[in-house]
């Protein structure tokens, strides 16, 4: 995996000498464009002002003025020549064997195998031409051309070096951000300070913030629920330990029923308690879920219905569903029904013989509200905002639970975003458990 910083370096140190390149490339062939019409433009202003102002009257040249240069520069002189019929007249460079090219415009020509850029004009019976060896002139382009490369070529590192060096600096935030992360730990999810923190780094931090904030509180609600976890454990299993201790010193039948009929129901509870314990874990909001699908809520009434109708005949409890409209929310089923079977249980459980408890649900504008109420002991003002703590329960009660249902109630409550409430139940009596999803 590469660094971010590295390859941001990469990408601009390329991008820049791949620009750089194309810009040597690019001023090399403009100049070489420049300086041909420059060349061409000064051989046909040579030949014509020759032709105008250098041949005439008395002024005319002879032959004996025919020039020994022994060296020329294309960058200072060119190759000129009069032609007097078939005869050279003059030459500006003796030692230069250039044959008569006749009248014409700006035109390349082919001498002993060397090109040349070549222009003539006639005055009388005066051939004036001017030419110059290509060759020559693309070393002085070179030249030119190396003086303006020099500075392009030294300011290309020094750009490459500011490059890296603000790169550099601009990554300094994500290195101390990135140190101050390395530092935490699950006992030390301590706030990123935010002080002097770059605006494209704040997001990043606040966003990191935000996240150590949730860590905590799920690392503080793991502590509590595994400590007041090991402390409900804890009960039923010393119950177990002694009743087996019991069991085993108890010298007739009838003992050693009644220990073995306590001995059940300890682990009953124990194995209870775990069942809710495993579902209440699965019911945290930092636990992967399946997706959310279109639920019908009556079906899911029957089946709880169903299952809890043992326990409610037990008792002599109408346990009926009434007023439930065909509702459908967007929702878990399993946990829907979970919810339910909770509400249901608990209503069953606190409600006395001979009582009712009664399963309902209908829209309400833009939410759907599904209620289960009983007629039972109900709850004292000063409980309702504890039932759903965990491990809670209600005393003097006389029911043997957990303390863990309406816990996983709220869990699911909040998973689906929707508002749990505890009203007056049926005829004023018991309870009622309101529960409001949004519709949309």
């Amino acid at each position: 995996m590469k660094p971010i910083k590295k390859r941001l370096l990469v990408s601009l140190m390329g991008t820049l000498f791949f620009m750089g390149a194309i810009m040597v490339g690019v001023t090399y062939f403009e100049l070489k464009e420049e300086m041909d019409e420059v060349f061409d433009g000064s051989i046909q202003q040579i030949a014509e002002t020759i032709a105008v102002y250098g041949v005439s009257g008395d002024d005319v040249l002879h032959a004996e003025n025919i020039s020994n240069h022994k060296t020329r520069k294309g960058e200072e002189e060119f190759l000129v020549q009069i032609w007097k019929d078939d005869a050279l007249y003059y030459t500006s460079h003796a030692e230069t064997v250039f044959p008569r090219q006749g009248e014409g415009g700006v035109r390349t020509v082919l001498v002993e195998g060397e090109k040349w850029r070549y222009f003539g004009t006639a005055q009388g019976d005066l051939l004036i031409q001017v030419s110059q060896p290509i060759h020559e002139r693309h070393l002085l382009i070179w030249e030119i051309y190396a003086e303006l490369l020099t500075p392009m070529l030294i300011l290309i590192p020094i750009m490459g070096g500011m490059i890296w060096f603000f790169v550099g600096v601009g990554f300094r935030p994500l290195t101390r951000v990135s140190k101050l992360i390395e530092e935490r730990s699950s006992t030390f999810l301590d706030k990123l300070p935010e002080e002097d923190v770059p605006y494209e780094v704040f997001a990043l931090v606040n966003a990191l913030n935000g996240l150590l904030d949730r860590l905590s509180g799920a690392m503080e609600v793991q502590r509590q629920f595994t400590a007041n976890a090991a402390h409900e454990l804890r009960t039923p299993l010393t119950a177990v330990r002694l009743e087996l201790d019991v069991l085993k010193r108890a010298d007739t039948d009838e003992d050693r029923q009644a220990s073995l009929r306590t001995l059940y129901q300890a682990v009953d509870r124990s194995t209870r308690m775990v069942q809710q314990l495993l579902e209440l874990a699965r019911q945290e909001p930092t636990l992967t879920h399946e997706d959310m699908k279109d639920v019908h809520l009556r079906p899911i009434a029957e089946r709880v219905i169903a299952d809890v109708s043992m326990l409610s005949k037990s008792k002599s409890i109408d346990l009926k569903i009434e007023n439930f409209e065909d509702v459908i929310l967007s929702g878990q089923e399993y946990a829907l029904e979970t919810m339910l079977s909770n509400l249901v249980c608990n209503a069953v459980l606190y409600t006395p013989e001979a009582g009712a408890v009664c399963v309902a649900a209908r829209y309400d504008g833009d939410d759907i509200v599904m209620s289960v109420s009983d007629n039972g002991i109900g709850i004292d003002v000063a409980e309702k905002d504890k039932v759903f703590d965990r491990f809670h329960r209600v005393l003097d009660t006389k029911v043997d639970g957990s303390g863990l249902g309406l816990s996983i109630v709220k869990a699911i409550a909040e998973r689906h975003n929707a508002k749990i409430s505890i009203e007056d139940g049926l005829d004023g009596r018991g309870c009622s458990f309101i529960v409001v999803f949004p519709r949309f």
